[in-house]
């Protein structure tokens, strides 16, 4: 039995290598690069997870005909199974199910979970809303009010004591332009901003009622006195207003319109005497002076007076001269 017992033990080393070798020729194996998130299933009802599982890594055998590139996360199923399983601190093991049948998992890593599992608790939060978004050009959001104002959240304690506020995220297009209702989404977040996941929400199809406005913006216009009636006696030669640009602000539609801001009516015959008023500004409706800007301009009229006729000598007859004898 023994006799060339080295050979017989050659023999069998150097068929394992060439099986190896025809199995390697006709699989691949690698390292998965992407986690895969562990899903959590048949927990009990009145249970809660702490925290969420997380995510594991895997080892894969592909059949050459898989394109190891090709592959994404969705390929894969991780979980535990926590049927009969109690409140408190468990190690349990990962599952791991591939949905193509030319891939084989190899290895899971961690292989075993450890989950802390509390009883649900209720907690009632308030919420505040979050615009996420603009509305059309030229609008603005006036307001935004909730149909409710707080919401139950449920979960595990410990991931109740962690929420720092509740948001109702109001999406807007960038097509509003006029009062709208919006349904929103609440989500629990802690004192970093970040999203608290593994809580469940009770909310009863909260709405938001967002009031939409124009905004109003700032633009410099130019002053236009408005005179009317004549003067009685020479011609304007010239009309200055101080300032002639002034700073107004309003809806944006108005503003674009506006090309110059007009003073009160103002008589020429006053300016005879006096050649400098202070006159008053006459916003179109809509707008109003920026802050700062007086609501007063100075117009100044220089009129030049005529010149006085030369006076008319009277048109004496010529008489023709006599001469000769008679």
């Amino acid at each position: 039995m023994f006799k060339n017992l080295h050979l017989k033990i050659t023999a069998l080393v150097l068929a394992m290598i060439f099986w190896i070798f025809v199995v390697s020729l006709e699989n691949t194996f690698f390292q998965f690069p992407n986690g895969v998130d562990v899903q959590v299933f048949n927990l009990a009802e009145g249970l809660a997870l702490a925290s969420k599982p997380g995510q594991v890594t895997l080892a894969l055998r592909t059949q050459d005909q898989v394109n190891p590139k090709t592959l994404s996360s969705g390929d894969f199923e991780a979980y535990i199974d926590l049927r009969s399983v109690g409140a408190g601190k468990r190690k349990v093991p990962v599952s791991v199910t591939s949905k193509n049948p030319l891939i084989s998992v190899v290895r899971v890593v961690p292989s075993e979970m450890e989950v802390e599992i509390e009883p649900v608790r209720e907690r009632i939060v308030n919420i505040v809303p979050e615009v996420v978004g603009e509305p059309a050009g030229g609008f603005g959001v006036e307001s935004v009010k909730l149909s409710q104002n707080s919401v139950g959240v449920f979960g595990a304690e410990s991931l109740l004591q962690k929420i720092a506020t509740a948001k109702a995220r109001v999406l807007l297009d960038g097509n509003e332009r006029v009062n709208s209702s919006k349904a929103v989404e609440v989500k629990a977040y802690d004192r970093n901003g970040i999203a608290l996941d593994g809580l469940e929400i009770k909310q009863n199809d909260i709405e938001a009622f967002v009031a939409i406005s124009q905004s109003e913006s700032a633009k410099q216009i130019g002053v236009k006195a408005r005179l009317v009636g004549s003067i009685t006696d020479g011609i304007v030669k010239k009309i200055e207003v101080d300032p002639g640009i002034v700073s107004v602000t309003g809806l944006r539609d108005v503003l674009e319109s506006t090309v110059s801001i007009e003073t009160e009516a103002v008589d020429l015959k006053e300016f005879e005497t006096t050649p400098e008023r202070k006159v008053k500004l006459v916003l179109p409706q809509g707008l109003q002076l920026a802050k700062g800007q007086n609501a007063e301009v100075t117009v100044k009229v220089t009129i030049e007076k005529a010149s006085p006729a030369a006076p008319v000598l009277p048109i004496v007859p010529e008489v023709p001269a006599v001469g000769g004898n008679q």
